[in-house]
C-alpha cells in the first residue's frame, strides 16, 4: 500500500514537471515557428501561411547581424576570461587570507552588485565619454567585467571555503608557493564553480542591453546582438517580428553550446557552493 502511494506520488510529480517544462518550452517553440514565417496566432490575415527561410535570408542580406553577433561573442568571451581570472584570484584571497580591510572590501563588492544599474548609467556615460571609450567594444568589456566579477565573487567564495586549508599547508611543506598552490591544487578542485562563473559571466554579458545601448551611440557595425535585435522592432524594419525571431534563434545557439559544454559542472557548482565546511 505504501509503495503504491509512493508510485502515485512520483507519477504526479513527473506530470507536474512535464507540464512546467512544456510551459517553458512553448514560447521558444513559438519563436522558432515565427522565424520560419509561421505565426499561428496571426489574426490579420496578412502574415505568412507557410514555412520559409526568407527571414533568415533577409537577416543576413539587409542587416549587420554578423557584426552584431561577432561583437557580442567578442565582448562576452573577453569578459568571461577576465572574470574567470579575477574571480579565481579574489575568491581565493577572500577565502584563505586575512588582511586589513578585508571585510570592508568584501562589503564594497557586495554594494556594487546590489546597487541599481539604472542609477549608474548617467555617471558611466560621463566617465566613458571622458575616457574616450564611447562606441568602443573595449569599454563594454571593462564595465561588463567589473559587474560580472562583483556578483560572481559572492557566488564562488562559498565554494572556495569548502577547500580544506590543510591541503595548502601540505603543499607548502612540499615547497609549493602560493601561485603554484592556486594553479595546480585549488583551481582543479573548484572546476564546478569555475564552470558556473564561465556560464554566468558569458550569459550576463551576452544578454546585456542597457549599458551597450548607452555606450554604443553610433554605427550599426558596433552594436551588440541585443541592441541590434531591438532595432529590428523599433528601427527601420517597423516591428518585423519574423526577422527579430530569426535573429533571436541564431543568437541563442552560442548559449546552448556553452551550457552543453559546461553542463557537467553546472549542478555541482550551484549546490556545493552553498555549503561551508
Amino acid at each position: 500500500m505504501h509503495k503504491k502511494k509512493k508510485r502515485h506520488s512520483e507519477i504526479g510529480v513527473h506530470i507536474v514537471l512535464i507540464l512546467l517544462a512544456l510551459l517553458v518550452l512553448i514560447p521558444f517553440a513559438y519563436i522558432l515557428l515565427i522565424s520560419f514565417g509561421k505565426d499561428m496566432l496571426d489574426i490579420t490575415g496578412y502574415g505568412d501561411t507557410g514555412f520559409s527561410i526568407k527571414n533568415y535570408k533577409q537577416l543576413f542580406s539587409e542587416t549587420k547581424y554578423l557584426y552584431w553577433l561577432g561583437n557580442s561573442l567578442l565582448i562576452s568571451i573577453s569578459t568571461m576570461l577576465i572574470s574567470l581570472i579575477m574571480v579565481s584570484v579574489a575568491s581565493n584571497v577572500f577565502s584563505k587570507y586575512k588582511f586589513a580591510g578585508k571585510e570592508a572590501l568584501f562589503q564594497t563588492i557586495l554594494l556594487i552588485q546590489i546597487f541599481p544599474l539604472t542609477l549608474m548609467l548617467v555617471s558611466l556615460f560621463k566617465i566613458f565619454a571622458a575616457l574616450e571609450l564611447l562606441n568602443k567594444l573595449a569599454g563594454l568589456v571593462i564595465i561588463d567585467s567589473v559587474i560580472a566579477t562583483a556578483g560572481l565573487i559572492l557566488v564562488s567564495k562559498g565554494y572556495f571555503d569548502t577547500i580544506p586549508y590543510e591541503i595548502d599547508e601540505a603543499a607548502m611543506i612540499d615547497g609549493a608557493n602560493k601561485l603554484q598552490i592556486l594553479l595546480y591544487i585549488t583551481l582543479p578542485l573548484v572546476k564546478p564553480i569555475l564552470g558556473i562563473v564561465a556560464i554566468q559571466s558569458f550569459v550576463l554579458t551576452y544578454n546585456e542591453y542597457a549599458i551597450a545601448s548607452m555606450l554604443i551611440t553610433s554605427g550599426a557595425e558596433k552594436m551588440t546582438v541585443a541592441v541590434g535585435l531591438q532595432s529590428l522592432i523599433y528601427g527601420q524594419f517597423q516591428q518585423n517580428w519574423g526577422l527579430y525571431c530569426a535573429g533571436a534563434v541564431l543568437a541563442s545557439l552560442p548559449i546552448f553550446i556553452l551550457f552543453y559544454s559546461f553542463q557537467k559542472y553546472f549542478i555541482g557548482g550551484l549546490t556545493e557552493g552553498g555549503v561551508k565546511q
